[in-house]
């Protein structure tokens, strides 16, 4: 499994006074003694809403015994989670000033586990949990010391305790002393006079938990962290001040509906007042509550004048995804026909010199994010400068700035979504679509109906969508054991490759004299007929471009070369004595006539031309020749080709 990025040391603090977190050095409420908490990197810890206390309280009683969760899960605290490094989702789940545990989607039972830590293992055996082992002494002692728990050492267990269970183990005098995974059944732990039992997570010798008091509220979290959000508000405005003095073009706000936009739109407001354009793009596979939320917020902050939206066609995706298969995290072509292709032209429609984008963008979202400046520029959205002025936020600092203004937010938050994105999105997690699958069941039926065409035209397996393998065009080493774990190694590809939209094939490579010198040709076919009209606006990219449609050709003229193609495909290619020259002009030619054919529209290469020749129309790209130059800095960006 990928491993989280790491900034150093960690810090979250708590207050035992008051009982909440600390993101500075000290508790504005009372300047009471502090504890540190050792939460995992990157340490991105986040509030627990009102549907996440739910899941992790079913989720308990479904293993340990019903209504326990409501028992060790309090109402009246303030409960952090800190997403950690796994396969799928896992969560520390904090409060109390301890990490009680851990909540996570297991992809191969396809539904959530607790797995608790000590301190809430006390809890759950205090009122009559199940799977629980009773050890002897002797052998509490060896698992404190370090050591697994052997069959000799159990006096007593939950009969119903299976194979691979989270269980919690007691000594003699019916104290905890550690947690641990079964390895092998209740019913044989009794019978078994020698083997592992249980492979012990953690031990120490038996303590007395202190509970603390309950009954705070956020409105408590931030008293106690003003100072710190204030410091950290500052900074931000004085970053955002400075940038756009600096950089000098016209200032826009990257607007998605999610909580990190929202935090930094308001900095910015803050930080210049209204008189700033706010972009928006729809990409068309955007929930419904977030397009909704998003406009209907603007509009009560009365900056619907300032917006600027760009509404992609709910056609786009789906057509990418004929044309080229499901998107994949190492394939994202998604991302370009619908966001940033689509970003590129609202800006330059309307900021044909560029702008600065203000940009919720945090370092702690990924280990590519926290390599990047918080001053950048995006080769695929040229034109734009962007600036992060939240890019050393923790999202819970993110969402206590929030809570601090007491501006709504998106709300699908409240129903079990961490992060707001496109509802099909490659990254998704397992534990994410089971979530779609509850609150959106008929998005989720599309997507599952294209899956399903793919999967047929791939040969594989219904585990193929089922366990979400279609995020990856080549699996990852983590999905490549999870696919060995679920018995497929023989039926999953490691690599599904993207269709073989267009190929062409090398007929004649060589050479030959003419009066002055020698040439070299080389002549080729596509595997299809073409569109001689539609195949000669993108050729004049490379040169002059004419159409003979008596005689079924395309005529180019280049600066090293000649091309002439067929109507069924052939061409033929003559360049100067270079045999490299005609080579690289094939792949050239290629790609263009691929570009030309399988254009989705998406306008990274409109903002590519210096001169204004390309314009999308009827939802593709097409070449002014009046206006092309043949510099060819639209070659390459564009996402047909990746």
């Amino acid at each position: 499994m990928p491993k989280a990025p790491y900034f150093g040391k960690i810090k979250l603090l708590w207050c035992i006074s008051c009982n909440v977190p600390i993101l500075g050095d000290r508790c504005e409420r009372c300047n009471g003694s502090l504890v540190h908490i050792p939460i995992a990197p990157p340490g991105d810890v986040r509030p627990a809403f009102k549907c996440d206390v739910q899941l992790i309280r079913k989720t308990i009683d479904s293993q340990f015994g019903e209504h326990l969760g409501d028992h060790v899960i309090p109402e009246n605290k303030i409960i952090l989670l800190n997403k950690t490094s796994y396969i799928d989702r896992m969560d520390e789940i904090i409060f109390d000033g301890k990490i009680m545990g851990y909540v996570r989607f297991s992809p191969l039972n396809m539904k959530w586990e607790f797995v608790p830590k000590l301190p809430i293992a006390r809890l759950l055996w205090k009122f009559h949990c199940k799977k629980w082992v009773k050890i002897d002494n002797i052998a509490a002692q060896a698992i404190i010391d370090g050591k697994n728990l052997l069959a000799p050492g159990i006096l007593d267990c939950d009969e119903e305790i299976l194979e691979g269970d989270h269980v919690i183990i007691v000594n003699e005098q019916d104290e905890v002393v550690a947690v641990g995974t079964a390895k092998i059944k209740g019913k044989d732990m009794k019978k078994r006079e020698k083997g592992l039992a249980v492979k012990v997570r953690e031990a120490e010798p038996p303590v007395q938990d202190e509970v603390l008091p309950g009954g705070q509220t956020w409105r408590d979290v931030i008293d106690a962290n003003m100072k710190f959000l204030e410091e950290q508000e500052s900074k931000a405005l004085t970053f955002i001040k400075n940038v756009v003095k600096s950089v000098n073009k016209p200032v826009t706000v990257a607007f998605s509906g999610g909580k990190d936009s929202l935090a930094t739109l308001l900095l910015v407001l803050k930080a210049l007042g209204p008189k700033i354009k706010i972009l928006f793009i729809d990409t068309g596979i955007e929930f419904p509550e977030t397009v909704k939320y998003a406009l209907k917020f603007l509009q009560q902050l009365g900056l619907e004048n300032r917006l600027l939206v760009k509404h992609v066609n709910k056609d786009v995706f789906w057509r990418v995804v004929e044309k080229f298969g499901p998107p994949g995290r190492d394939y994202r072509i998604c991302c370009k026909t619908n966001k940033l292709g689509p970003t590129t032209r609202l800006i330059r429609e309307n900021f044909p010199n560029g702008c600065l984008t203000f940009i919720g963008q945090r370092k702690y979202e990924s280990e590519r994010r926290s390599k990047e400046p918080k001053i950048w520029r995006n080769p695929w959205v040229p034109g734009q400068i962007g600036a992060s002025p939240i890019h050393d936020w923790t999202a819970l600092q993110t969402w206590l700035y929030i809570f601090k203004t007491r501006i709504p937010y998106n709300p699908l938050y409240e129903i079990g979504f961490f992060r707001i994105g496109c509802w099909v999105c490659p990254a998704l997690k397992l534990a994410e679509i089971e979530n779609i699958k509850k609150t959106h069941p008929s998005l989720w039926e599309k997507w599952e109906e294209e899956l399903e065409k793919w999967r047929k035209t791939y040969g594989f397996p219904r585990e193929w969508v089922t366990y979400g393998f279609w995020r990856w065009r080549r699996l990852s080493k983590s999905q490549k054991e999870l696919a060995k774990a679920l018995g497929l190694t023989c039926v999953i590809s490691e690599t599904r490759s993207v269709p073989e939209i267009l190929e062409y094939t090398l007929i004649y490579e060589g050479e030959t004299c003419s009066v002055n010198a020698t040439e070299s040709i080389i002549k080729a076919a596509l595997n299809t007929r073409i569109d001689l009209e539609r195949i000669s606006n993108f050729l004049s990219i490379l040169g002059e471009a004419k159409t003979s449609k008596e005689l079924g050709i395309v005529n180019l003229m280049g600066k090293d070369f000649t091309c002439r193609i067929f109507q069924t495909g052939r061409f033929v290619i003559r360049a100067k004595d270079d045999k490299e020259i005609p080579r690289k002009i094939v792949e050239k030619v290629f790609k263009t006539i691929v570009r030309a054919i399988y254009c989705v529209g998406c306008g990274i290469c409109v903002s590519k031309c210096p001169n204004g020749a390309i314009n999308i129309i009827n939802g593709k790209a097409v070449i002014d020749k009046a206006l092309c130059t043949h510099c060819e800095k639209c070659l390459g960006e564009c996402p047909v080709l990746l």
